[in-house]
């Protein structure tokens, strides 16, 4: 294995971006997982595509821009950029979807009369507002905010499973969220 024929540069971006295993990385360019391990510590690699990728989506939304480095992580960037950019992608849509549901709930509010009824609105606008100010980062949710959330969406979702088993109908399920 001869280090002249190498390139280092993709080496190190596909080492940066996470994607592949040491394994892969190796197998692709000719190394062994330790010299490649043994060239990250030698350069000060680092491993975290997660929060390069989250600072760019971050950036994004906060209408900055996200620059590179050096040579040496613009590959890793480019593959943590086009991630970032399905995840922003993502976003977006979920972000049309929550303002959507919300529209639909205004609509139906206005119809509503029963106090139940009234208060699945409620609760649902409160938790689509949520979703968006999650999506806009206007909240940093802490980890314990973030659990409540996972909970409530588990506990409607075991709700609706409950309710199939019962034999209720689709039909009746959505008149019961509306």
């Amino acid at each position: 294995m001869a280090s002249k024929n190498i390139d280092w540069i993709a080496v190190e971006g596909a080492y940066r971006a996470g994607v592949d295993s040491l394994r892969a990385i190796g197998d692709k360019y000719h190394l062994s997982e330790g010299m490649i391990r043994k060239k990250a510590k030698q350069q000060g690699w680092t491993r975290d595509p997660s929060s390069t990728k989250r600072a760019i989506v971050n950036a994004h939304f906060a209408g900055g821009a996200q620059g590179g480095t050096n040579e040496g992580t613009q590959c890793a960037l480019e593959t943590i950029t086009n991630a970032a950019e399905d995840d922003i992608q993502d976003m977006e849509r979920g972000l049309r979807v929550h303002r959507l549901c919300l529209k639909a709930l205004e609509k139906a509010a206005e119809e509503a009369t029963e106090a139940k009824e009234i208060k699945i609105i409620t609760e649902a606008a409160s938790l689509a507002v949520a979703g968006i100010r999650k999506i806009r980062g206007l909240d940093t949710p802490t980890p314990a905010e973030a659990t409540d959330i996972d909970a409530a969406i588990e506990a409607e979702l075991a709700k609706l499973a409950a309710g199939r088993e019962a034999g209720v109908s689709p039909e009746a399920e959505g008149a019961q969220r509306a």
